[in-house]
């Protein structure tokens, strides 16, 4: 027995056509609509995360340098400072290319499934795949990085 469709979108085209089984071509018509929804849905994420981590990054280095003994900073504490900058801009750089990457993969997938079955080319999904996973795994370090500097900094600061 077929699973029923579980989406809102299969589930509005179910009551729309009634409940006779859909065929193969509306089957991977939905599959290929819920990924290009998925595509939008990563581009909204885009600019969630990156005003967040944007906004996080800013916060914290006005605070730093906001105070009135900003320019008193030892050598050591403006290169701390200066490199959690780059790894912060780093860091948002690499997730706007990731998360387009993200993007870009499933309206790939979409308009693979909107094809033809003995048309349909898999490779290019592959490469997004790997080169979304190591932009994923670049971001992790480089704000890791940024915010352990910014750790060191801050013990300077205050020892």
């Amino acid at each position: 027995m077929a699973k029923r469709p579980n989406t809102p979108l299969q589930r509005t085209l179910r009551r729309q056509v009634g409940c006779a089984p859909l065929s193969l071509h509306v089957r991977s018509r939905l599959m290929s609509d819920d990924y290009h929804k998925l595509a939008k849905d990563a581009g909204n994420k885009l600019r969630s995360y990156i005003l967040a981590y944007a906004s996080g990054a800013t916060g914290v280095f006005f605070l730093a340098l906001a105070g009135k003994d900003a320019a008193d900073f030892s050598l050591h504490q403006k290169i701390l400072l200066l490199s959690a900058l780059a790894f912060y801009v780093v860091t948002v750089i690499v997730s706007l290319i990731e998360l387009h990457i993200d993007a870009r993969r499933f309206f790939h997938v979409a308009t693979q499934l909107g094809r033809p079955e003995t048309e349909q080319n898999w490779e290019k999904n592959e490469r997004y795949k790997k080169l979304r996973l190591c932009l994923l795994f670049f971001s992790y370090i480089t704000a890791g990085l940024g915010t352990l500097l910014i750790v060191c900094f801050l013990v300077l600061r205050i020892t």
